[in-house]
């Protein structure tokens, strides 16, 4: 079986050198493509986007078929089922999440929604070496190895995630109850003591919250969390959805549709929305005993996010590790070194023996 950059180009088209012939890339951090083999770069013609458009939840609910669809090379991986698509730039033809060589015949063709604006690659793949040092530094009880074993990782992968952004304007009548904590003294004698009550009172209003930019990943590989601890995604740099931005890069596929991720941008929502109520009400503590919500003017819109993935093996396991492509904010899987924590157990014993020597001696 045929290697796949050899035969057919995924996703993005493929930009050709005009002095060397040789397939361009984007170069991140600029607006430019590159070429690897001459070192020409060709400029890309965009700017960041003044106004950015939202789009209708309901109407195109009610008719997909309204979306902007493109028709799309998709690869899926045999071992783990990612798909993805790329092109022919690409200098590797692997799985960006394990591994796994990529061949012809895991290619078919999807009809996909388009994605309206993305964020492009700002942070240069020969500078990850020292946002994963800072990042190591920062790991209790990991490893002596395991710096060498991350840093010279030769895995790593530029990926563009797709995620779903929700608008809401939202109107809640509640109703629900203050406690507010007072003490008292009860008993007498020797059964005399002072207890903590709570004195309750009604309470009702109306909580008025508009949402902006909710964003659910719409990945089937990398988890929530994990965008969640990389996110401060400087959203306001979104450039339209250029093909050019794409160049060298893996977009993975979206798996969860645009009602699937309204659902879960809108349990968001009312997570705050429940939040904003306590907080009205006031005391203590509080007791919400109903709530209405009147959710309008919903928008939504599809982008795209970069993240550098990689992984390394220590112990005879795998570990992956994920980094913003904007700011190389990094988070992932680490191992923990039992020899560190045993000394560590160890010496606080012999600290907590030491301490309670001193005390008694004191007397």
């Amino acid at each position: 079986m045929s290697d796949i950059t050899e035969n057919i180009s995924l996703g993005s088209d493929t930009y050709q050198c005009i002095h060397c012939g040789a397939a361009l890339k984007y170069k991140p951090g600029t607006t430019f493509l590159h070429c690897d083999y001459c070192g020409a770069d060709t400029p890309i013609n965009a700017k960041v986007v003044d106004e950015v458009e939202e789009l209708d939840f309901e109407q195109y609910a009610k008719d997909i078929e309204l979306l902007d669809t493109q028709a799309t090379k998709v690869i899926c991986c045999r071992k783990c089922g990612a798909e993805s698509t790329f092109d022919e730039s690409m200098k590797s033809a692997e799985c960006p999440y394990c591994s796994m060589p990529f061949i012809e015949s895991d290619v078919h063709m999807e009809r996909l929604i388009r994605p309206s604006y993305l964020l492009p690659f700002k942070v240069a793949d020969n500078e990850m070496q020292s946002h994963m040092q800072t990042w190591i530094k920062s790991l209790w009880f990991a490893p002596n190895k395991l710096k060498q074993r991350a840093l010279y990782s030769n895995k790593l992968q530029g990926v563009y995630i797709p995620c779903w952004t929700y608008d809401a304007q939202t109107n809640t009548d509640y109703s629900g109850q203050r406690g507010d904590s007072y003490t008292t003294t009860v008993g007498s004698g020797k059964n005399r003591q002072t207890v903590v009550r709570t004195r309750w009172s009604y309470r009702s209003g109306h909580i008025s919250l508009f949402f902006d930019d909710v964003m659910v990943p719409a990945s089937g590989m990398i988890p929530s969390d994990v965008m969640s601890k990389i996110q401060n995604w400087d959203t306001m740099n979104m450039v339209d959805a250029d093909n050019r931005f794409l160049s060298g890069f893996v977009t993975e596929k979206y798996v969860m549709n645009m009602t699937t991720g309204y659902e879960y941008a809108r349990r968001r929502m009312e997570a705050e929305i429940d939040y904003a109520i306590r907080r009205d009400i006031g005391g203590d503590s509080q007791r919400v005993d109903s709530k209405k919500t009147r959710f309008s003017n919903i928008k939504f819109k599809l982008i795209l996010l970069p993240v550098y993935m990689s992984s390394y093996t220590y112990g005879n396991k795998l570990y992956h590790f994920f980094v913003n492509g904007r700011t190389g904010r990094v988070t992932g899987d680490r191992p923990y070194s039992k020899v560190k924590i045993t000394l560590a157990v160890i010496a606080g014993l012999i600290a907590l023996a030491l301490f309670a020597w001193f005390v008694n001696n004191q007397g």
